[in-house]
């Protein structure tokens, strides 16, 4: 695997742990300031409604299933996987995008119910 992609997913997984999750200025940095997302509810919203969703939610786990990532060019990386979360399961894929400094973020993220 690409370092890139390695380094994107890890990433995603740290943006789904819950002690980044529940921790605002670490979740902050891991959202690019352009960020972007088409939620499974199917409304669109920016960084600031995520923080506050974020925030907001419960402390369920979130699950995991099938990550995998490809690079779209130098320093930005796709990731999708399935997820599982209050009994509800999701398609999802990010956009990350690697900032002159190594960090990676993440600037566009979308999740779609999945069939059951």
């Amino acid at each position: 695997m690409d370092d890139q992609v390695a380094e994107a997913i890890a990433a995603e997984r740290e943006s789904l742990r819950y002690d980044c999750r529940t921790d605002a200025a670490r979740f902050a940095r891991v959202l690019a300031p352009d960020f972007h997302e088409f939620g499974t509810s199917g409304r669109e919203f920016g960084r600031a409604e995520a923080l506050r969703i974020v925030a907001a939610s419960d402390d369920e786990p979130i699950e995991v299933r099938d990550i995998r990532g490809t690079l779209v060019a130098d320093g930005v990386v796709m990731v999708k996987y399935t997820s599982e979360h209050a009994g509800r399961r999701s398609h999802r894929t990010s956009l990350w995008r690697r900032d002159p400094d190594g960090t990676w973020r993440i600037f566009h993220h979308q999740g779609t119910p999945a069939a059951d």
